[in-house]
């Protein structure tokens, strides 16, 4: 197993030398600091430590539009952005998981694969197409060739690097373009996941469920089209991996923890920012009573809707409920600090080498967060935070 593990290592070492070599110290740096606090805890979810636990998003983060350029370099959900992720010091990985027309769990966000012509694109469901169909379409992506059929996408803009956010709604779907990112990657299966990341870096599942807003409860036989393949699939080859499933839709939840108790099932909620006709999918509130009456380990919300009920934290905790949470507000480190301060198990970040560019200079300067003026500034306004607790806090990272 432990050769296993360094072969993986030097795989994902290898993929950040290849795509960001001028990023590559300050993540080595990143990951040596973090890497006692992963050993101390065998789950993310028993995190301790002086920042919560680090999960890249689709890998080192959703691509989306920033300054006019596609970032980050890397495409989201693929074996090399979860690889690039790992080797900066990530604790775990978030991405989605669909299942195929013929029952195979692939990784994919998106409701929709569109391909073609940006501007009157070929549209299908994910359900709708085969492993095959769906990987020959990575492929050709990927590869740079017959461009016609590659993938495209309606990208939301993002704040500039570290400032967390975004500067906009979805760009107009007039607005759509290809899909090709500076350090491209085929479309992965589930259990080329497991086969390809290294053993140690735990895997947060999201159950991606594309059904229509509309649609107060889904259907049996979907939750059982979804949950089935994508549970054998990680009884055959999780291993010893630490895997924790979430889900948007409450019953897909409670499909999960009924069908397995090995692993840890969250549910995932918007907080409201987005309509649902499921009135459990509309607050935070409500996603805690969910997550409390069916046994389930915790729940996974929209970061920018915990600023705004930061009380939720204590609900959670209260109730003996893990609480992750999602969103480009986790770009920045100031907030970040500040869920830790919350009780916040683990923050899903976009920004990786953004956050572990931070991480490493404070490394290599000594003397913690405190010596970066925005963030003591940041500090000093959080309500019961003293200088020497704030010193305390942040010091303990490096």
């Amino acid at each position: 197993a432990s050769a296993a593990s360094a072969a993986s290592a030097a795989s994902a070492a290898s993929a950040v030398h290849m795509v960001a070599p001028a990023v590559v110290e300050q993540q080595h740096l990143t990951a040596a600091m973090l890497k006692p606090a992963l050993q101390q805890n065998r789950s993310f979810l028993d995190w301790q430590g002086a920042l919560p636990a680090l999960g890249g998003h689709r890998g080192m983060g959703a691509n989306v539009l920033r300054n006019g350029n596609l970032a980050p370099a890397w495409r989201e959900n693929t074996i090399r952005s979860f690889q690039a992720a790992a080797a900066s010091g990530a604790t775990f990985v978030e991405f989605d998981v669909q299942v195929t027309a013929d029952g195979v769990p692939v990784i994919w966000h998106d409701n929709l694969v569109e391909y073609g012509d940006p501007a009157r694109p070929t549209q299908c469901a994910v359900a709708d197409l085969t492993a095959a169909e769906f990987q020959a379409l990575g492929s050709l992506s990927a590869s740079g060739k017959c461009q016609q059929l590659a993938v495209v996408r309606r990208f939301r803009r993002a704040a500039p690097a570290g400032a967390g956010g975004l500067d906009g709604t979805d760009v107009p779907a007039a607005a759509r373009q290809r899909w090709c990112c500076e350090a491209d990657d085929g479309f992965p299966t589930l259990e080329q996941l497991f086969s390809s990341l290294p053993p140690q870096l735990a895997f947060n599942i999201e159950v991606k469920m594309a059904t229509p807003d509309e649609l107060a409860v889904t259907p049996e036989s979907e939750i059982q089209r979804m949950v089935g393949p994508i549970l054998e699939v990680v009884g055959r080859y999780g291993g010893d991996r630490q895997v924790v499933f979430s889900c948007f839709d409450p019953d897909v939840c409670r499909a999960l923890r009924a069908a397995q108790q090995q692993h840890s099932v969250m549910f995932l909620s918007t907080g409201g920012r987005d309509w649902h006709a499921d009135p459990r999918r509309m607050s935070i509130a409500a996603a805690i009573d969910e997550a409390c009456s069916h046994a389930l380990s915790g729940v996974v919300v929209d970061s920018g809707a915990l600023r705004m009920w930061p009380e939720a934290a204590e609900r959670a905790r209260s109730c003996g409920l893990k609480l992750l949470t999602y969103g480009l507000e986790n770009d920045s480190i100031e907030w970040v600090l500040c869920q830790q301060r919350m009780g916040v198990t683990g923050v899903i970040v976009d920004d990786m080498q953004g956050l572990m560019a931070v991480l490493g200079r404070a490394g290599r300067e000594g003397g913690g967060f405190e010596k970066h003026s925005a963030t003591q500034q940041v500090l000093a306004a959080m309500p019961g935070m003293s200088g020497a607790r704030n010193a305390r806090v942040v010091s303990a990272v490096v």
